[in-house]
């Protein structure tokens, strides 16, 4: 799923904060063709989440020179879905799963950026939707402490929770979704934001349908936070 129009897609996002942090990444050749797996575990096609992750672990295998880099996500339920995945990985491949290190860019902005990227230029209020995964996987007060490292204030609504998306049941059903964002969207609109962040597309396509206003990634205000 592309940006938003007039703004660099995440990917090129991710490389602009590395790069102005001074943090050399790659992203790969072929790396279109991964998965986490997600699309199917979800839907209960197991076979074939199983295939597909196992297929995605031996590549990543390849990829970080045996476990040598860290590989980074940038949809925090992609990255869920794969740190939980060893239960159905081969034997082999569990081995090659237990020395990779895979982290969220939740991780990387709050445990590599925040650290090595010098003057930031903060905005002032934003408001943050915690997705679902991200909750699971403990992460929200680094959610908290990254978007509070470049703005002056980063709200969590009192009303946050899920978005209702579901994976693909919102873009099906959008009376999912209108339900289940409607006191969340009730409070943000109360407020003045200078940003709207999350760290999931289809949970922030839900959100902006649900308030009226853009939420993206929150690399978008690293991005546009951390000095040339």
């Amino acid at each position: 799923m592309g940006g938003v129009t007039g703004k660099k897609n995440i990917p090129d996002t991710f490389l602009s904060v590395s790069s102005k942090s001074g943090i050399q990444v790659i992203i790969p050749e072929g790396i279109e063709s991964l998965c986490c797996g997600q699309l199917f575990s979800s839907k209960g096609y197991n076979l074939a989440y199983a295939d597909k992750v196992n297929e995605t672990i031996e590549k990543l295998w390849t990829i970080t020179n045996g476990g040598m880099l860290p590989v980074i996500l940038d949809v925090t339920s992609c990255s869920h879905t794969l740190q939980q995945c060893r239960p159905v990985l081969s034997d082999s491949n569990k081995e090659k799963y237990d020395r990779l290190s895979i982290l969220d860019s939740i991780d990387y902005l709050h445990d590599y950026v925040m650290p090595a990227c010098g003057p930031v230029e903060k905005k002032g209020t934003v408001v943050l939707h915690p997705v679902c995964s991200l909750q699971k996987m403990g992460l929200e007060r680094k959610f908290v402490a990254v978007a509070s490292h470049f703005s002056n204030t980063a709200d969590v609504p009192v009303h946050s929770g899920c978005c209702g998306m579901a994976g693909d049941r919102g873009f099906l059903y959008p009376e999912l979704t209108a339900s289940a964002t409607a006191p969340e969207a009730m409070e943000v609109k109360k407020g003045s934001y200078e940003g709207y962040y999350s760290s999931g597309k289809t949970c922030e396509i839900a959100m902006s349908e649900a308030v009226g206003k853009n939420y993206e990634s929150v690399l978008y205000l690293a991005d546009e936070c951390i000095k040339n």
